[in-house]
């Protein structure tokens, strides 16, 4: 019986790959279709639990022929793969993803599982620790490949790797292009991460180029960073849900309130909630505070009365704008508002000498 290695070594050296016990592959016969079918050309209708299995099955190799296929290319540049230590592997300095081994990612278990199982296909890529001290111990860091490196971290494997030496703007453009073709970004990843290559000196095109987009779309990636912190951000995590829109509309909360974000993202049933569900979590306690706050401020312009010791209205006052309305009733006796407007220059002088006795108090 063939096995996915044997597939594998087959693609590798550009072969076909073997058929099962041993037989020959027929060249003219469509991808699934039985042998006996151009010998015999009548058609055969196929049941639907054969078709769904050989979708699978052709699933399965397509992905591996990716797998191979990006391995060949290595091997083709030059590339030399080694092993190495995990625990020598250093992330990326410039931030992409928010996950972090299982936390945040609903699929490293499952690529876990697939290295357990059939040991890692793709190597990841590294460069020696810009820093030379570091470098000499054999410390790296990783351009490409992180969740492939905590998987076997966790599995207690060396990682296959590929040490190709890159200067930050090629570590970077490496990293953008491997998250383009493989796992995509959330939106808010692929914000922080053109704001950590903006942070580190590279210009807008070299950020731009390393995640693929023009000109507008970093300009709205990076508006978010300005209203999200990243310390916020990173308690969310990813958030794949949560596209611009959202993520905007909760910058816009945070603005006006961020104790409370604070409090809540130390409340446990927060943290023990995944990714999109705390984000909306707290997206929902600061609408509700922005409630509440519209609520008391409502209150404070409603109509004030004014009543003399006996209980009887004498007036209202309400803000209106930059104004502020006194409504005289004729209740308060006839007259009695000519009366008030007649003592309102003197009650202002008044007011404006307290005012200036007050300042010359605090000097």
């Amino acid at each position: 019986m063939s096995t996915r290695k044997d597939r594998l070594r087959s693609f590798l050296s550009g072969g076909t790959p073997p058929e099962p016990d041993g037989q020959a592959p027929v060249p003219s016969s469509p991808v699934g279709a039985p042998a006996a079918s151009i010998a015999a050309p009548s058609p055969r209708r196929t049941t639907s639990a054969a078709v769904k299995a050989m979708g699978l099955t052709l699933g399965s190799l397509s992905q591996e022929a990716e797998e191979a296929g990006k391995l060949r290319e290595l091997l083709a540049a030059g590339e030399h793969v080694v092993e190495l230590d995990p625990n020598l592997l250093e992330r990326s300095p410039f931030l992409d993803r928010l996950s972090d081994g299982a936390r945040n990612d609903e699929d490293f278990e499952a690529l876990k599982a697939s290295m357990a199982e059939h040991g890692q296909q793709v190597p990841v890529l590294v460069r020696p620790h810009p820093d030379p001290e570091r470098a000499a111990r054999g410390i790296y860091q990783i351009a490409y490949g992180h969740r492939r490196a905590q998987a076997a971290r966790e599995l207690g494997r060396p990682v296959r790797a590929v040490v190709r030496t890159l200067d930050d703007a090629g570590l970077a453009l490496a990293q953008g292009k491997e998250n383009a073709e493989r796992r995509a970004l959330s939106f808010i990843e692929r914000a922080f991460f053109a704001k950590a290559l903006l942070d580190h000196g590279f210009d807008r095109a070299t950020a731009q180029a390393a995640l693929a987009v023009h000109k507008s779309e970093m300009s709205r990636l990076l508006q978010v960073t300005e209203k999200v912190p990243l310390d916020i951000v990173q308690a969310i995590g990813p958030a794949p849900k949560a596209g611009r829109p959202r993520w905007m509309e909760l910058g816009e909360l945070l603005s006006a309130d961020g104790g409370v974000a604070r409090h809540e993202v130390g409340m446990r049933h927060f943290r023990d909630a995944d990714s999109d569900t705390r984000f909306q979590h707290l997206f929902d306690r600061l609408q509700a505070a922005a409630r509440k706050r519209g609520e008391a401020a409502k209150a404070g312009r409603q109509a004030r009365r004014i009543a003399d010791g006996e209980g009887r209205v004498l007036g209202e006052l309400a803000a209106a704008g930059k104004a502020t309305r006194l409504t005289i009733p004729d209740s308060a006796g006839s007259g009695f508002a000519d009366y008030v407007a007649a003592e309102l220059p003197r009650l202002h002088a008044a007011f404006r000498a307290g005012q200036g006795r007050d300042v010359q108090d605090e000097t």
